[in-house]
């Protein structure tokens, strides 16, 4: 389920209904932190750190197999970069859509704060993520570089985390080289 970008007040109404029914909410530190004390309290909280996202799914899957409601949570929207995905991966490999009833809860994706910086996503834009840990950093190079040779706007995703340094020094040429070529 989805949390959106951050503030509590953008977390849908569905959210919140999802996160009260839940008896288990689990999710990455970091976000479950965001999450308002009153909605967690009487619920098994599980989190975990950074790069624990397949161990948090299988989790959310074990909870769900013993007839408990369970909240795996997501910033943003979790079917943008987020646990859904790999939720659905999961769930497929080991036959288990089936037997696990769920639901992915929308949210507010972190992009749309673009528009409270004054920089409204109004044309046709690309959203990258720098973090490798699912895509190979191959992949996301060559993505970056398409982007540019469309010259298309950029929201960029994971660039503040501190193991991205290589990828957001490698973006920063790349603007820069971009600027210089017209």
């Amino acid at each position: 389920m989805s949390l959106g970008p951050g503030n509590p007040c953008h977390l849908t109404a569905k959210a919140r209904m999802a996160l009260e029914k839940s008896e288990v909410v689990v999710g990455y530190r970091t976000y479950v932190g965001l999450i308002d004390p009153d909605l967690l309290k009487g619920k098994e909280t599980i989190s975990t750190g950074m790069r624990g996202e397949i161990h948090r799914c299988k989790i959310a899957i074990e909870k769900t197999l013993e007839g408990r409601y369970t909240a795996l949570v997501s910033s943003g929207d979790a079917g943008i970069y987020g646990m859904a995905g790999l939720v659905l991966e999961l769930l497929a490999e080991n036959e288990l859509m089936e037997r696990v009833e769920f639901e992915i809860i929308p949210g507010i994706p972190a992009l749309s704060a673009a528009a409270l910086l004054g920089a409204p996503l109004m044309h046709d834009f690309a959203v990258i993520s720098l973090s490798d840990l699912m895509t190979p950093w191959e992949e996301i190079q060559a993505r970056v570089e398409a982007t540019l040779v469309a010259k298309i706007f950029w929201s960029i995703c994971s660039i503040s985390s501190v193991w991205l340094t290589k990828q957001t020094k490698y973006l920063d040429r790349c603007v820069l080289e971009s600027l210089v070529s017209g």
